[in-house]
């Protein structure tokens, strides 16, 4: 669950069933500037950052959301709008 803004509305209750796959943390992030995240992406560059994605095409997004709540994967799952990539692991 992502919120940005400058200014909001009360935050509705959550279902965690529905609304958080049954994820009990919530972690809150301070707002960084423009400075930090090219830093932050300096850094990255020079240590070896691995990242997992595993494309679902869009009509699969269930799907996605189910292997995501049962741990079928590890890593990211990417909703691709081209469903010819489903399913390919990608490092």
């Amino acid at each position: 669950l992502a919120i940005a803004g400058i200014h909001l509305s009360d935050i509705p209750s959550l279902n965690y069933d529905i609304h958080l796959f049954q994820e009990k943390r919530l972690h809150s992030v301070t707002a960084n500037t423009r400075a930090d995240g090219e830093a932050f992406l300096k850094l990255a560059a020079q240590i070896p950052v691995k990242v997992t994605t595993v494309p679902y095409g869009f009509e699969e997004a269930d799907r996605a959301l189910s292997d995501l709540a049962h741990d079928r994967f590890t890593g990211a799952a990417v909703l691709m709008m081209d469903s010819t990539t489903s399913n390919q692991v990608t490092s």
